[in-house]
This record gives structure tokens, sequence and C-alpha cells, in this order.
């Protein structure tokens, strides 16, 4: 995990603004085609997780163009959590029936875990 201190808001805002930046120009066509609906893969950041999740909604701000809401699925987060994704962090779209699956497998592995398999 990375940590950073500011001394002031606008010193957060600036290194905001360069980390928006920095993101939407990994940016590739096809990431910035991902639209409500879509079901995908993404990089779950520095603690390796994958992550599965589906665009609920996606965003009118031109700052935000690369940003979808979206609900999510990972190891850590089997019941599932809701949120913004940039598009640059998504691996690959997935068709909604491979999504379900993993879901699903998320879901009863969590089953298992809880009635001691």
């Amino acid at each position: 995990m990375h940590v950073e201190f500011f001394d002031s808001l606008e010193a957060v805002q600036a290194r905001l603004r360069q980390a928006m930046e920095a993101a939407d120009a990994k940016v590739r066509p096809w990431q910035a085609a991902v639209k409500v609906g879509d079901c995908f893969i993404a990089d779950g950041g520095e603690e390796g997780l994958v992550v599965f999740g589906e665009v609920l909604e996606g965003y009118q701000e031109a700052h935000l163009r690369h940003y979808r809401f979206c609900r999510c699925f990972s190891v850590a987060c089997p019941e599932g959590e809701v949120g913004d994704v940039h598009v640059s962090t998504i691996l690959a779209v997935v068709s909604r029936a491979f999504f379900e699956a993993m879901r699903q497998a998320g879901a009863a592995s969590r089953k298992r875990v809880e009635i001691g398999w």
C-alpha cells in the first residue's frame, strides 16, 4: 500500500489531477468504449487481486469520462461492492455468462468455508 501525506487541500487536488491524467493517458480505445451492462476482468491493484465487475452507470462529466460506476467481486469481497473503476484497469471485457459463473464460483467457495468444507 502506498500512502501520501499533504500539507494542503490544494496539494491533494493537484496530486489527484496528476494521477487522473496519468491514468487517462493509459486508456486504450476498447477500454474507453466499455459501457453500461458490460462485464469485465480488472486488475485489483497492488494486492494482486483479480476483480470481476459489471458496469452499472457511466458519468457525463468530462473529467470522469474514463470512470464507470460498477459492482465488483473478488476473493477479498465475494459478496460484491459498488464503486468507481477507471477503465485503464480493465484487462478484458467478458460475457455475462462468464461473469456470472465467476461470481457464483466465488459465492460457492465462501459457502464451503462457512460450513467447513
